[in-house]
Order: C-alpha cells, then sequence, then structure tokens
C-alpha cells in the first residue's frame, strides 16, 4: 500500500512537473493514478484495522457501519479504475484502429468518458447503500463487499 501511494504520488508530480504531460489522453492516466491513491490510501488501512483481532478472537472493529464504508469506498475506487481502464481501451482502439475517429476526439470527448467512468463508480458503489442489494461481510468476516449470497 505504501509503494502504491508513494509511486502514484510520483506519477501525479510529474503531470505537475511537466506541463507538456497535461494531455487529454493522459488525464485517464492522472485519474487512474488517484484511484491507486483511493485503494491504497482507504482501502488498505481499513482492511487492517477490521481484519485485527481482539483476545477472544472477534475481529477488532466489526461494526456494520465500519464495514459499508470500507465496502463502498473499495467498490467505488474498483468500479472507478474499471472505468477508467476502459476509457484507455476506447482510447488505444480509436487511435490505433480507428484513425479517422480518433483525430476528432477532443478534450472535452476525453473529459466526457474520464466523467462517465466517475459517474458510473458514483452509481454502482451508492446502489447498495441506496438499499438495491447490501453489502455484508464476506465469508471470512474480515472484509466487507457487495452481499453476492442473497438472491433476492
Amino acid at each position: 500500500g505504501v509503494i502504491s501511494i508513494f509511486s502514484n504520488i510520483v506519477v501525479l508530480g510529474i503531470f505537475v512537473k511537466y506541463k507538456e504531460l497535461r494531455t487529454a489522453t493522459n488525464a485517464i492516466i492522472i485519474n487512474l493514478a488517484f484511484t491507486d491513491i483511493g485503494v491504497s490510501g482507504i482501502g488498505y488501512p481499513i482492511f487492517v484495522l477490521v481484519s485485527l483481532k481482539d483476545f477472544s478472537g472477534n475481529y477488532f472493529l466489526a461494526c456494520l457501519f465500519q464495514f459499508q464504508i470500507y465496502a463502498a469506498l473499495n467498490i467505488f475506487f474498483g468500479m472507478a479504475s474499471i472505468g477508467l481502464l476502459t476509457v484507455v481501451a476506447v482510447d488505444r482502439y480509436l487511435t490505433i484502429c480507428r484513425p479517422d475517429i480518433g483525430r476528432r476526439m477532443t478534450t472535452r470527448s476525453y473529459a466526457a468518458l474520464i466523467l462517465a467512468a466517475w459517474i458510473n463508480a458514483v452509481f454502482w458503489s451508492s446502489m447498495p447503500t441506496a438499499g438495491w442489494a447490501s453489502y455484508a461481510p464476506d465469508p471470512t468476516g474480515a472484509t466487507c463487499t457487495v452481499n453476492w449470497r442473497k438472491n433476492d
């Protein structure tokens, strides 16, 4: 987690230092760095905290509220990362296989694709908290994720 945070901060620092790297396509990489920092900076520490057991063998911070936050943040950053990787794939496809369309991509087009990835992540991570499905402890009881075992 520490290596991931440090590496992604270096990536962001490089984009801050060198203005010529701040292109529309590189904006996707910048956003991916933020999702990685989110997973590493929020997901890993919370996982460690909820995984700690007390002397009686019970999980130390295993209250439902903390599980809900942990799950929602992990799903949010994970879905944002997947969405942004999809944007990278679309960008590469249009640039390589369909250059006629790829050349017409503007900063506004990339911004729309990036925003769509983040909105998609907000939507899917908020649905279990809004009542569509739920977050629940996984079978080990140490982490929390979408309740895949409930078939309703």
